[in-house]
């Protein structure tokens, strides 16, 4: 049976089939897009991206079991204990003191000599180390930057619609949901034009624990602190050690607007750390190229496109990075790989990736003629310059983002040309022009955009999805000062040569300044990092009015029973806190379900004077004035700030 099987693997009557399966799926893809109207295809989309969410959430769940013994032996690997080597006698020609440490053998083959290991060296490992930036990083962003949304209302958008797939199984935003005894109905669902994906992630939260706002904070949190370990395993992979790995993971968990943004409910970091899981995933197949690793990347590539609409260029650089074959020629001790594209498990492995994707195709389509906010185009190289200067910059004013980190990633981009690897491969110049790409694909994007300059609102969150790449670069920078500054690696010993004459001195001369350049590199690092403490724990004025309409919504809805009905222009928000809600339009284009309501709930409709109403939206501004005009208002409650004032008003019919 087993024998039938390879041949049928082998032949070519299984290619015949998986190019099938391609065009299968292909015409699938169009046949949706010719067939089905926009509206309609939004329909089936709230339906099915949450079917297709579960599944790949699964898939990834399978391929983390059965990469498993990888996962646990590459954190084991950081904590093992390694004896102690001795220092080398070099008879008179070292000065006292002036010792390489390197592992001394017997001239029999004899085990190398240890001393016993301090308490201190026992602690130190690459582990602990790690381990102690991970938990310095998940303080910072959960108790020093302060926990509140920064991008109003998409985060209750994000939050609701998490609400509505965990317990509708339908993805959109509620624009009139209400609560009977508990159960929760959505009577009318908007299909959103954001992506699914992390509001999928926050419902996983709801369903294990209710739904509580509070959740998605967590959340975001966690997913920053796993960031770490990305950014220093992605390193370890280009760089064959742990010193360049640790300064990019102490880079990337004390960015500035990394920790601001991580403790908010907003989407970047779950979209940038599925990127750089994407990004590991890859490099570890090609690498290894094992088909667990191979199917675990089919899953994870996928599933990191739903978080925002620009994730979907994380298979751009994923494509590039197969294309370059990276590891091809550094596998020793095998022969060199093949390409993937040669191979018939990626093509297999990749009919996983692009059924999964699909729907997100869709999904751009129904979404294509949304405004996004712009009157215009959305993306012109008009925006190019203004986007570019302020851009650019942002990362060489030392005002919100350290210029040493700009300088150690210009470095590891300059000067890292190859080096030994962790089992002697070298992976040349290539690995790191791909963490360019990486960096050039998500920071380019927004060049475009007529909302992608950092100055623009609250949209340097944009900023966040190109810091893991930046962070990799500083990381290979940082050992590569080391490396210049202890002297550089010993040059190679010719037959008979003395080291004398091989490497034009001593070799290793200055290799005793690793450690003390590399304690001082990190306090350094840290040093030029606490002048952004106060910007890290600042509230600041952006978005006050919207945050100040949040702060006394929830305060008025207290004074309301819990059988009542709010007209508001923001739903959301109140259905996340278990209140009836209806859009703020209802009360004009739908008045015979606003007095059906005011029956049903004994006359407890109440109209939410928000934000939107002091805005100088006209459209907003005549939603208000019109309810006004149509009913008598009754102030329940009543708020100010600077100019705006706020409100909750019981609703009856003008007599």
């Amino acid at each position: 049976m087993k024998t039938q099987a390879r041949r049928f693997l082998d032949s070519r009557s299984f290619l015949v089939l998986t190019g099938l399966l391609y065009l299968a799926l292909a015409g699938l893809l169009f046949y949706m897009i010719g067939a089905r109207t926009k509206p309609e295809i939004e329909a089936i989309l709230t339906k099915l991206i949450p079917k297709v969410l579960w599944a790949n959430f699964l898939l990834i769940a399978v391929g983390v079991v059965l990469c498993w013994r990888d996962i646990a032996g590459a954190f084991r690997g950081l904590f093992a204990v390694r004896p102690r080597p001795l220092p080398v006698e070099t008879g008179g020609t070292e000065e006292a003191g002036d010792h390489t440490l390197r592992e001394a053998a017997d001239p029999g083959g004899a085990a190398p000599r240890t001393e016993t290991a301090s308490r201190f060296a026992r602690l130190n490992h690459p582990g602990v180390w790690l381990l102690l930036v991970f938990i310095v990083g998940l303080i910072l962003a959960s108790q020093v930057a302060p926990q509140i949304h920064r991008i109003y209302y998409d985060e209750d958008i994000y939050a609701n619609m998490a609400q509505n797939m965990a317990f509708t199984g339908q993805a959109g935003m509620a624009n009139y949901g209400s609560f009977e005894y508990g159960e929760y109905f959505v009577n009318w669902l908007g299909y959103n034009k954001d992506p699914s994906g992390w509001p999928f992630l926050i419902s996983l939260a709801f369903q294990l624990f209710g739904t509580d706002e509070t959740l998605a904070f967590y959340l975001n949190n966690l997913l920053f602190a796993g960031g770490i370990l990305i950014v220093f395993f992605i390193v370890r992979l280009l760089a064959g050690g742990t010193f360049a790995g640790l300064i990019a993971a102490l880079v990337f968990a004390i960015i500035p607007h990394n920790l601001i943004w991580s403790n908010t409910a907003a989407a970047e970091t779950s979209a940038a750390f599925f990127a750089g899981l994407a990004v590991l995933c890859t490099l570890v197949y090609l690498k290894t190229r094992a088909p667990r690793h191979l199917f675990l990347l089919a899953a994870v590539l996928p599933f990191a496109c739903y978080m925002r609409a620009e994730s979907l260029l994380i298979t751009l650089w994923a494509s590039a990075a197969v294309s370059f074959n990276l590891f091809s020629n550094v596998s020793h001790p095998q022969p060199p790989f093949r390409h993937p594209f040669a191979t018939r498990s990626f093509w297999v492995t990749g009919l996983i990736a692009f059924a999964l994707i699909i729907p997100h195709f869709w999904h751009f389509f129904a979404i294509s003629d949304q405004s996004w906010g712009a009157s215009g185009a959305k993306f012109s190289t008009f925006f190019f310059p203004n986007n570019l200067t302020v851009n650019g910059f942002y990362f060489l004013n030392d005002k919100e983002f350290p210029v040493l980190f700009t300088f150690l990633a210009l470095v590891g981009l300059a000067a890292w040309k190859g080096r030994p690897g962790g089992s002697g491969e070298k992976i040349g110049p290539g690995g790191v022009l791909l963490i360019l790409l990486w960096f050039l694909l998500f920071w380019g994007i927004f060049l475009f955009f007529y909302a992608g300059s950092y100055k623009y609102g609250a949209d340097v969150r944009f900023a966040l999805v190109c810091f893991m790449p930046l962070a990799v670069l500083a990381g290979l920078g940082g050992d590569a000062l080391r490396e210049w500054v202890a002297g550089g690696e010993d040059a190679p010993k010719k037959e008979g040569e003395t080291e004398a004459a091989a490497g034009g001195g001593r070799p290793g001369l200055r290799a005793g300044y690793r450690r003390p350049f590399a304690a001082l590199l990190m306090l350094l690092l840290l040093f030029c990092w606490l002048k952004f403490v106060p910007l890290v724990r600042l509230v600041g004025q952006e978005a006050w009015g919207a945050r100040h309409d949040h702060k006394y919504s929830y305060e008025f809805i207290r004074k309301i029973p819990n059988r009542a009905v709010v007209v508001t222009h923001i739903p959301s928000m109140f259905l996340l806190w278990g209140q009836n809600a209806i859009q703020a339009y209802a009360g004009i284009n739908n008045p015979d379900l606003i007095r059906d309501l005011m029956n049903r709930y004994n006359g407890h409709v109440y109209f939410h004077k928000s934000y939107w109403c002091n805005t100088l939206n006209d459209a907003n501004r005549s939603v208000c004035d019109e309810i006004g005009q149509r009913y008598d208002l009754e102030p329940v409650a009543v708020a100010r700030e600077q100019s705006h004032e706020y409100g909750l008003y019981r609703m009856t019919p003008k007599k």
